[in-house]
């Protein structure tokens, strides 16, 4: 018996049941060829060694990994919890297991999580919403040469995979909805000026005016990040200015949640007073004192189709690249 404290190799695993490593190798690898009494023999000695394969050695040898590498800009915001499961469930599809790293949305820390990731030996990269979205800082992700899918922002052009939402027709219909619905007079809480996703949504939102014959009026729109903090401070000082009702258009669930708290703290009500629409549809968005009415975006499938278009870009590294955008859902609920 092999002490415990030395690592056991697929040389003691062999000794110990008495037949070549290359039979060890066979039974743990399925390959057959070996009998069921052999091979019931070989397992039995796996078990009483606590033998665990050296998957980085055999990397080595295959030039794979079995892992895929995720950096994401904040995994405890709530919109990314969909987004990750679809990426796991489709990786273990494929036998692949999955390494996520943070970026705290620092774009410093983006860059050192993406090179503790490469140097995990990964087989292939998915940027989760990355921080550095600009065709001249993704041509940089392109030259490590390592399969790369972006997701949440755009990639076009760039030769880099990418899946998204369609931004431009969820801000379309959020405004179209509240338009149709009566409300004329929109502010937007918006997410920040830099954001790709409210680039998009901010033509969404002048298309769906000027299908109306109306004008959009960029004076309306302020800018906030991604926090009910924030959606807080925003709307409180909307209501210091003396607006006394109309509707409110996020450019998140949780910048709404901030906004919803600052107005029913000054003793208003939503939706007799103020509509209020999110982005997103986080989870636990119907369960609210206001049930929010908001743009459900496919996390879920975002996050399995980067995975899918990764699996793709590693077995054939030189098919052109795709962009993928999945259509949003408006969700109507008693917010508006």
């Amino acid at each position: 018996m092999v002490p415990g404290t030395k690592r056991v190799t697929l040389k003691d695993v062999a000794k110990e049941a008495g037949v070549s490593a290359m039979a060890v190798s066979k039974v743990l690898n399925d390959k057959g060829g070996i009998s069921k009494e052999t091979s019931e023999r070989i397992r039995e000695a796996v078990q009483r060694l606590n033998y665990r394969p050296d998957n980085i050695a055999k990397s080595l040898r295959v030039q794979e990994t079995k892992t895929i590498g995720v950096v994401m800009s904040d995994s405890s915001q709530l919109v990314f919890a969909q987004v990750l499961r679809g990426i796991q469930d489709a990786a273990a599809t494929s036998g692949h297991s999955v390494i996520i790293a943070n970026s705290d949305q620092n774009a410093e820390k983006e860059k050192k999580a993406v090179d503790v990731l490469l140097s995990q030996r990964i087989d292939g990269l998915i940027l989760a919403a990355p921080i550095r979205h600009r065709p001249d800082e993704l041509a940089e992700f392109k030259a490590i040469h390592t399969p790369i899918v972006v997701l949440m922002r755009s990639s076009s052009g760039t030769g880099i995979d990418s899946v998204e939402n369609d931004n431009f027709q969820g801000g379309h219909d959020i405004v179209d909805y509240l338009l149709r619905t009566g409300s004329d007079k929109i502010h937007f809480l918006s997410l920040p000026r830099s954001s790709q996703p409210n680039q998009f949504r901010l033509r969404g939102y002048r298309q769906a005016f000027q299908d109306h014959g109306l004008t959009f009026d960029p004076d309306q729109v302020r800018y906030c990040e991604p926090f009910v903090e924030d959606g807080y401070m925003a709307m409180s000082q909307l209501l210091d200015e003396g607006l006394s009702g109309g509707a409110i258009c996020c450019g998140c669930d949780l910048i709404a949640i901030g906004a919803i708290k600052a107005i029913q703290e000054r003793g208003l009500c939503i939706p007799q007073d103020f509509r209020v629409t999110g982005y997103d549809d986080i989870e636990l968005m119907d369960h609210l004192s206001v049930p929010l009415t908001t743009i459900r975006q496919p996390k879920y499938e975002i996050g399995f189709e980067a995975v899918r278009l990764l699996l793709e870009r590693i077995s054939d590294p030189g098919r052109i690249s795709r962009n993928i955008t999945l259509r949003s859902e408006l969700v109507i609920r008693k917010s508006t």
